[in-house]
């Protein structure tokens, strides 16, 4: 595919922002904390995780379909596409790591705790934004170059599919709100109209009431 017919791959790096501001956020709020009530702690707790789960979502449709393609497409970049690739492995240690010190803080809210989950917050976010460095600068054109639309895309349909249906609101509203008003038309076009409609009716009001909730702490 030549450089005049490269597709549209401008939905990874808008994706890419919600991964971005997650982790130091979710730090922040955390420590906000000092004495929170067992309520507080469930709810910040449910929305860490929720981060966590995104972006393990996130990493496996690159795992299972985007590198495969990628690798079949472009043989001579096979060294560049692996060493992205593997760092996914880093990535999901300090995961592992946040997973870990979450369950700790969730079962005691204590002062050691709360400060071991926001050290790990902010280790993963360090090695997430070096790993979302290398994939913008040298992936996504990569892909943009070889991959069709429709294989593009896949990544992101299955990317999707992994997202907790119970948590689809939150999820839209976490990618969603960072965006310039021409992103988020661009983002809401890739999903399926019903979703679409959803969103705009149900979806706008129950996410701004789950931010006031997560931001405007008791």
């Amino acid at each position: 595919m030549s450089a005049e017919s490269a597709i549209e791959v401008r939905d990874m790096a808008i994706v890419h922002r919600t991964f971005r501001a997650a982790y130091e956020e979710s730090a922040c709020l955390v420590e906000a904390e000092v004495t929170p009530s067992e309520e507080r702690v469930t709810f910040l707790a449910d929305h860490v995780e929720l981060g966590l789960t995104l972006l393990h979502g996130h990493h496996h449709s690159e795992d299972e379909v985007l590198w495969p393609t990628l690798l079949a497409r472009a043989p001579d970049e096979a060294a560049m596409i692996q060493r992205v690739a593997d760092q996914h492995q880093e990535v999901a240690a300090a995961i592992e790591r946040t997973e870990q010190a979450l369950g700790a803080w969730r079962a005691t809210s204590g002062a050691a705790e709360r400060e071991v989950l926001a050290g790990s917050l902010r280790e993963l976010n360090v090695v997430l934004q070096a790993h979302l460095d290398d994939e913008e600068s040298l992936v996504v054109p990569l892909a943009a170059r070889t991959l069709t639309q429709e294989e593009w895309n896949a990544v992101g349909e299955h990317s999707r599919g992994s997202i907790p249906k119970d948590k689809l609101f939150i999820a839209f509203g976490m990618l969603l709100e960072p965006l310039s008003d021409a992103d988020r038309t661009y983002m809401l076009s890739e999903v399926p109209m019903p979703v679409k409609l959803l969103w705009k009716t149900l979806g706008v009001r129950s996410w701004r009431k789950y931010a006031i909730r997560l931001r405007d702490a008791p």
